[in-house]
């Protein structure tokens, strides 16, 4: 049975758009390549379900003659407004499985590193509704951790189980669905006409005190610390690997999951 999802999904990122924005990854150009080359054209419409602070809404504003990201999140949504700087690109603000948006309206649906926090049954049937007969969906997400350095990504991952721990042990956590099971839950869903699995891969440079920045926001240390200082130790350990295996500007690279799906 689908976990209901709850407010906290979505107001838990309240008060670090910016921090978001500044350290999470652009998606590489191959999405968009591999879109385009099951829709054949560039895009009418592009929707960005859950686009957070624009990053990947705003790939599309030289592909697409429209793009709307759409954001529960009021203060993930101005940080993507105050970015965006381009009149083909827009927000709004909706959930995934009420869009309002016209029937047969999008060429495209993009959801970027946020479908784990979605109703999946209720979100198929507005995507499936919103898109255009051979319309595409594209759900993507990068692999955490990002590939580093070995020691670096172990004292992460040691980081993340402690603090995912502690804090999916408070009482209404957030909830989650198991991003290995998209594809075998929109082929149950029994509309959309073909769906695969792909991959590819971006790379972003970072510094020491980035991949810092980027760890606590990818690993729950954030929301931990606040419920048990404790953790803050731990938070530390992991840093000084960091400082001793990333002393100068380095390549991480983001290796991407995507099931993409036909209307």
């Amino acid at each position: 049975m689908e976990k209901t999802v709850n407010k906290k999904n979505f107001e838990q990122w309240s008060g670090l758009s910016e921090a978001y924005h500044d350290i999470r990854p652009t998606p590489p150009e191959a999405i968009i390549k591999i879109i385009l080359a099951w829709l054949g054209k560039n895009p009418d419409v592009v929707v960005d379900v859950g686009c957070g602070t624009g990053l990947s809404t705003v790939i599309w504003k030289d592909v697409a003659a429209k793009t709307i990201g759409i954001e529960p999140n009021d203060d993930m949504r101005k940080t993507a407004e105050e970015n965006a700087a381009d009149g083909r690109v827009t927000f709004q603000k909706g959930l995934s499985n009420e869009m309002n948006l016209p029937a047969d309206y999008a060429d495209v649906i993009t959801v970027s590193q946020a479908f784990h926090w979605m109703d999946i049954d209720s979100t198929l049937d507005e995507f499936y509704r919103v898109l255009k007969k051979d319309g595409v969906l594209a759900i993507y997400d990068f692999a955490l951790p990002p590939i580093i350095d070995w020691e670096v990504e172990k004292a992460f991952l040691q980081l993340r189980t402690k603090c995912s721990e502690i804090y999916y042990a408070q009482e209404a956590p957030p909830v989650l669905n198991d991003k290995n099971t998209y594809c075998s839950r929109i082929k149950l869903h029994d509309k959309f006409r073909y769906v695969r699995e792909a991959a590819c891969h971006g790379i972003g440079k970072y510094t020491a005190q980035s991949v810092m920045k980027f760890a606590l926001s990818t690993s729950n240390a954030l929301y931990a610390m606040e419920i048990d200082s404790k953790i803050k130790k731990d938070v530390e350990e992991f840093f000084d690997v960091v400082r001793a295996k990333c002393s100068n500007e380095l390549e991480i690279i983001f290796p991407y999951a995507i099931v993409i799906a036909v209307k």
